[in-house]
């Protein structure tokens, strides 16, 4: 089971490079994942990132921040066609005077338009993509760790709604006797009980993906049952009962809206 919440922040540096990605997971029905602060001109990088976050997440709204800082850095680049010409005009200046070319690279090597610096450009994915993976690393770590105290929570929940069914289960007597068999809710019990022990299975399965869709199909399920009971008993202790129960479901619908 995987929290929906969740955060991770990972620090690299590269050369002239650093690179800062944060990463925060938060509730949502489905996926939706945002990668902020790239440059216009990646494009192909942020379908790359979202399409690594997909592989790992099924549920939740995804924000990913990249913080990427380049330093100044340059690259030497020798214009060889202009050298050639340098070379050849000094050896045929050479032959037509009769002087000694003795000449050697460095000699060229400050004239115009032979040597030019360019500034480097463009974001590296080698930097990016592994801290990435990285990141993702530590955000399920965060999301599996919260989730551990969720399903503690839901179990606790679980435990109280099943000996609260029980307790419905002993006043059937009460309710045949006092409603003489016309209204029995043995039907919605039995239900209640199967969805309640298939809760109680996918919880301790240690599934992690649409846990939280399982969960709140299944309660919604329990919460219909319950509701059908409740028109049908006019006795006060399994109403009472019956309304305790729907508490209980109640909080383990909102534990699992925080639930992948």
């Amino acid at each position: 089971m995987r929290s929906m919440t969740a955060y991770a922040y990972i620090y690299k540096r590269k050369d002239s490079r650093t690179l800062q990605l944060t990463l925060r997971s938060l509730n949502f029905k489905y996926l939706d994942i945002s990668v902020r602060n790239l440059p216009a001109e990646s494009i192909l990088l942020e379908e790359k990132i979202k399409k690594e976050i997909k592989k790992r997440v099924s549920r939740g709204k995804i924000e990913a921040y990249v913080f990427l800082k380049q330093l100044p850095e340059q690259e030497v680049q020798i214009e060889e066609k202009a050298l050639a010409k340098y070379i050849f005009q000094a050896k045929k200046l050479a032959k037509k005077y009769n002087l000694k070319a003795d000449l050697s690279i460095s000699d060229f090597l400050n004239l115009p338009h032979v040597v030019s610096w360019k500034e480097k450009k463009g974001i590296e994915e080698n930097l990016i993509l592994p801290a990435l993976r990285e990141g993702m690393d530590k955000l399920l770590e965060f999301k599996k760790r919260e989730g551990r105290a969720i399903e503690q929570e839901i179990s606790k929940n679980l435990r109280k709604l099943d000996y609260n069914i029980g307790q419905i289960k002993k006043s059937k007597p009460r309710i045949k006797k006092a409603e003489n068999n016309k209204e029995d809710i043995e039907e919605e019990i039995s239900l209640i009980s199967f969805y309640t022990k298939k809760l109680e299975k996918d919880i301790t399965s240690r599934k992690t993906i649409s846990m939280g869709k399982t969960i709140d199909f299944l309660t919604q399920e329990i919460l219909r049952e319950l509701n059908a009971a409740s028109s049908k008993t006019k006795d006060k202790i399994p109403s009472a009962l019956i309304v305790e129960a729907k508490t209980y479901i109640e909080r383990i619908r909102e534990q699992a809206q925080n639930i992948e």
